[in-house]
């Protein structure tokens, strides 16, 4: 198979180089700083679920407090695949997804053989404290004498996910994004330290409507008015920084691409897993782990898969990614995680597979998991700098 690897934006600045930084700010020693941030008695992390680099620069009219400061925005660049699973769990470690072993929206659960949703499934492992192949920055900040938040919506705090990346912080639920707000600066007034203010509400506008859409519209401006409320409300040395996990592309209808017509050459019906932006391809579910580790395609199988998506993606392995530090070094556990291989659209194109249809997944607008600009692509700003807070 004639392998070309896509390339991976150009930037400076990784989102695994958030949390360190932050954190070395606040004196954690052992951390470092490759973001140069200054020393601080708090810091603020909003995150912006879905808010790419260039999905930010094409609404700048309808974010007047973000435009004011765009000049200061710096390029950064997410992981992939670029969805929020993956990110979050790199965020939280400072490390890429073939290290920390969250490897995308579905994969594959060795103990029980099942191709499970990040988001929702993880009530498919048994052992969530080990789900995580190295342990969270907060938890390094805890052991530092550090106190970390993340306020979030109230529906997230008891799920797995949350378990699993947010391991040494405590979770705080509010369900307005303005309560959210006041709820940030009530966490730095009692003493903590290091407070992640995460709003979801624009990707998951944008998965349903659209990034074009009005409703999308609408609630940036609901974001950067929380913005300038925030970097108002709280004290002079509290750094605020605002980023997100992924950018996001809409996807019309007619850009859907149909995988599984091929004879793929793997036994039995191969299943899809992964995001129709990035999808992973496993030889069996719910194998016992001695099949799944002897699990592999044949080169023929493989070509058979260049040669049906030639055109719209490239096909590639885990091993690819890893010798192109995509996704950094992975443990023989971590591997058996990952599809035998992985399809990664080239162009405007979402993956699905006909056989077994998703409707809520074939009517989503908005996507995301590639390796496109658009969604790789994040903002990374320091808003304090910008605004003068007080």
């Amino acid at each position: 198979m004639s392998l070309m690897l896509p390339s991976t934006p150009p930037s400076d600045a990784r989102l695994t180089d958030v949390l360190p930084s932050c954190y070395a700010s606040l004196g954690v020693e052992e951390l470092p700083n490759p973001l140069g941030l200054p020393p601080a008695n708090a810091v603020v992390l909003v995150l912006v679920d879905g808010l790419g680099l260039m999905n930010l620069a094409d609404s700048l009219g309808h974010a007047p407090f973000l435009r004011g400061h765009f000049e200061q925005v710096v390029r950064m660049t997410t992981v992939f695949p670029s969805t929020t699973a993956s990110a979050l769990a790199s965020l939280a470690t400072g490390e890429l997804p073939g290290t920390h072993g969250v490897l995308g929206y579905r994969i594959m659960n060795p103990d029980t053989g099942n191709v499970i949703n990040q988001l929702s499934g993880l009530t498919d492992v048994a052992d969530l404290g080990a789900w995580l192949g190295v342990p969270t920055l907060h938890e390094s900040a805890q052991c530092a004498g550090k106190k970390s938040s993340i306020v979030g919506l109230p529906r997230f705090e008891k799920s797995p996910l949350t378990q699993v990346v947010h391991s040494g912080a405590k979770y705080v639920g509010e369900n307005a994004i303005s309560d959210r707000v006041q709820r940030a600066c009530d966490e730095v007034a009692q003493g903590v330290d290091f407070v992640m203010l995460y709003i979801p509400e624009l990707d998951q506008i944008a998965h349903a409507q659209g990034v074009t859409s009005t409703a999308w519209l609408a609630a940036l401006e609901e974001v950067d008015s929380a913005l300038r409320s925030l970097c108002t409300s709280l004290p002079r040395g509290v750094e605020v920084y605002l980023t997100a996990d992924h950018g996001v592309l809409d996807v019309p209808s007619a850009r859907h691409v149909d995988v599984a017509a091929l004879d793929s050459g793997i036994e039995g019906n191969p299943v899809l897993g992964g995001e129709p932006r990035g999808l992973q391809i496993f030889a069996h579910e719910g194998s016992p782990r001695q099949a799944i580790a002897d699990a592999a395609l044949s080169g023929n199988a493989a070509d058979a898969w260049a040669i049906h998506v030639r055109d719209v993606a490239w096909v590639l392995t885990p091993e690819d990614l890893v010798a192109a530090g995509i996704w950094g070094k992975m443990s023989a556990e971590v591997r058996m995680r990952a599809g035998e291989l992985i399809v990664i659209p080239k162009h405007n194109d979402a993956l699905y597979d006909a056989r077994t249809p998703r409707a809520e997944a074939r009517g989503m607008v908005g996507q995301h998991g590639g390796m496109s600009e658009r969604e790789m692509l994040i903002p990374w700003l320091r808003v304090t700098e910008s605004t003068g807070a007080r």
